[in-house]
């Protein structure tokens, strides 16, 4: 019994001690000391570019301050504003901290865009004096504010455009404006530099344009340029925004197909003869055990004709195995492994020749994969990913209750089989699209429609996954969106193993 007693009160203690030590430490984090607030910058000369898009700025840090011993938690603001303006105007940036962030960082971009859009007078280029301000306050005393500051000389740059199309009647869709080729970012971080691969007939002309409209700002090529472009060439280009730059549009010497890259930050146009424009078939069908040997067709990627998707829920069923057909039900000129059970992870792939197929062993089904599989001649590839499925999903445009404040998105609800997602309310007439993940900068993944303009009816429509995160899908431009042509009340339902959106006008 006595030795009982001795371990109740030795806990006892330790407990005493635990708690003590507990309050000591965050008395000692709470207690900032007599630290003076410091402001500091790593450099306070800025001369931003756009090439440096997602490149530091500048980091501004600070010292603690004071809280005077009263032991209450610190908040701080961070603000920019123009030091040039003698009346009290609204920051260039606000920003609140709590007293464990003690640094900002500004990318380029960033801080560019914050001083672009502040509706001051700004002329490109030259400098701008800034002040960062900081501002502590403790928690509970207003009269223990403190303050501090560091001066900026700001250079700024004019944004290139963030759109831009191909036109003329060198291209499929002729001088029609609502039939503009769109160019893709080729980084989504960086912006300035598009491509697109397009068909280009010789002896006729085609130039760049802004905005799908004629009248839109144009890049057209230069007064000492030739005529003509090559495969290979790599040419100059100049804005026109009126007429004081004259309308000289661009041509190649041979009908082919070409990729062509325009450089919004040096002004140049690179012009490379590419793969043929179709592929050697239009469809494509998954074939394999998890469809009893069925012939189930592929989507075609929107953006590379060569490219075919297909999404499903895999079961386990016996063996395992699966290849690509090129022909409903038949087993002729197949795409297929090039080892006999390859991996589902073996991204390569022949045409014809001895039966190989992948295999999806057991203990790996029972999941969402994603394939996209690549038919380009002597470039063939399939790449397979299981895909974890978004718990929740966003309903944006002006068709959804919250229009396009992307914060604010109406989310879908998450059904049982966890890859299902479903929301019912009322629709206005106009255009709607599904994020996956309310990104702000709009370059996040999102579930679209087949083709930008899709009436949203009652019924099945087919969706595309697209992920603007990764460049190499070149979905950078993307945006199709579904246009619902009658106000009310709907459900939708939306499954991302099928990629499909059923539709009930209630």
């Amino acid at each position: 019994m006595k030795l009982k007693h001795i371990f109740a009160q030795t806990g006892i203690l330790l407990s005493v001690i635990c708690l003590l030590t507990s309050c000591a430490e965050e008395l000692a984090e709470l207690n900032k000391g007599n630290n003076t607030l410091v402001l500091t910058a790593d450099k306070q000369e800025i001369n931003l570019k756009e090439s440096d898009a997602t490149q530091t700025a500048v980091t501004l840090k600070w010292t603690s301050g004071t809280n005077y011993g009263t032991s209450a938690r610190m908040n701080y603001k961070l603000e920019l504003n123009n030091t040039a303006n003698d009346t009290e105007t609204a920051p260039l940036f606000d920003k609140s901290f709590n007293d464990q962030e003690l640094s900002y960082t500004f990318t380029v971009r960033e801080l560019n865009d914050y001083l672009h859009n502040a509706n001051i007078s700004l002329n490109y280029g030259e400098t701008l004096n800034v002040q960062a301000k900081l501002t502590a306050e403790v928690s509970g005393y207003e009269e223990y504010t403190q303050t501090a500051s560091v001066t900026l000389k700001i250079a700024t740059y004019e944004p290139v455009a963030e759109t831009l199309y191909l036109c003329g009647d060198a291209t499929d869709g002729g001088w029609d404006a609502s039939q503009m080729q769109a160019l893709a970012l080729e980084n989504n971080q960086q912006p300035g530099i598009f491509s697109v691969v397009a068909q280009l007939t010789a002896d006729k002309e085609f130039k760049f344009f802004t905005e799908k409209d004629l009248l839109s700002t144009a890049y057209v090529r230069t007064a000492d340029n030739g005529t003509e472009l090559t495969d290979g060439s790599v040419c100059p280009i100049v804005k026109k925004t009126d007429n004081s730059v004259e309308d000289l549009k661009f041509t190649v010497s041979e009908t082919n197909l070409y990729k062509l890259t325009v450089n919004l930050l040096d002004n140049t146009l690179s012009l490379q003869k590419s793969e043929p424009l179709a592929p050697a078939y239009d469809m494509i069908y998954f074939v394999g055990s998890f469809n009893d040997w069925s012939f189930d067709p592929l989507k075609k990627d929107p953006v590379n004709p060569f490219v075919f998707l297909y999404s499903r829920y895999f079961e386990w069923k016996a063996e395992g195995e699966f290849k690509f057909g090129t022909m409903a039900g038949s087993w002729d000129n197949m795409y297929m492994s090039t080892q006999d059970k390859a991996p589902y992870t073996d991204q390569n792939v022949k045409l014809g020749g001895s039966d190989q197929k992948w295999v999806l062993n057991e203990n790996e089904c029972g999941k969402i994969y994603k394939i996209r599989l690549d038919i380009t001649d002597g470039k063939e590839k399939m790449i397979m990913n299981p895909f974890t499925p978004y718990t929740t999903i966003y309903l944006v445009g002006d068709a959804t209750p919250n229009g396009w404040d992307m914060p604010s998105s109406t989310s879908m609800t998450l059904q049982d089989d966890s890859h299902t997602l479903q929301w019912t309310g009322n629709l206005n007439a106009g255009e709607i699209k599904f994020s996956c993940d309310n990104q702000e900068d709009w370059m996040g993944a999102w579930f679209m429609a087949e083709k930008a303009g899709e009436e949203l009816t009652p019924g099945e429509h087919v969706m595309y996954l697209i992920d603007k995160t990764n460049p190499d899908y070149g979905y950078g431009a993307l945006d199709n969106k579904w246009k619902v042509t009658e106000s009310g009340s709907y459900t939708i339902t939306l499954n991302q193993a099928t990629e499909t959106l059923t539709i009930i006008k209630n």
